[in-house]
């Protein structure tokens, strides 16, 4: 079983893509508390640079990245960690 990745509720494409790549897959607002990584489109930091995610599960910033890099980025993430 493929690690969960919690995913900003805004990318739909990423999250479709991360599950066509056998990832477990839940959106952001239902918790982030045993993803393996989270991803946020980049939005989700304040003006300040405070996140509103804390977490010791890596987040990647999806900003300026296309769906593959995203996912190249979750499973070069996981990697590490495994």
């Amino acid at each position: 079983m493929q690690p969960l990745i919690a995913v900003d509720d805004k990318m739909g494409s990423v999250k479709r893509a991360l599950q066509d790549s056998g990832y477990d897959v839940q959106d952001l607002s239902r918790g982030w508390e045993h993803a393996a990584a989270i991803v946020i489109s980049g939005l989700d930091e304040d003006f300040l640079g405070i996140q509103d995610i804390v977490s010791k599960a890596p987040v990647i910033d999806a900003s300026g990245k296309d769906v593959n890099e995203v996912v190249a980025d979750v499973e070069r993430v996981v990697r590490l960690q495994g």
